[in-house]
């Protein structure tokens, strides 16, 4: 009976923690708009970047921009570089936000 209490004691705290990590974000840049502000404002002007959106690039053809702008030097991790591709071959583009006037 005592080792199924420990059992039972474990399987309680792995799901526990299994629950707490999955509920955490992937990064601390979730949005399209952040990732965009933090990764590539730095470097290129609002409207390079808002020009390069309209032209509506594949998710593969942003993955290659991006991968490029790494080898440049730009420093994003692997998820926000995936989320980012995404984001940016969007066919509803929610990062236009960054691009309507104020």
């Amino acid at each position: 009976m005592n080792k199924q209490r420990i059992r039972q004691t474990l399987f309680c705290l792995f799901l526990s923690v299994w629950v707490l990590f999955s509920t955490l974000p992937v990064s601390a840049a979730t949005s399209c708009t952040d990732l965009v502000t933090n990764n590539c404002l730095s470097c290129h002007l609002e409207t390079r970047i808002c020009q390069k959106i309209t032209q509506q690039k594949s998710k593969r053809q942003w993955k290659r921009t991006v991968k490029n702008m790494i080898r440049y030097g730009a420093e994003i991790s692997d998820a926000d570089a995936s989320h980012l591709f995404t984001c940016l071959s969007s066919k509803g583009m929610p990062i236009n936000e960054i691009c309507t006037p104020k």
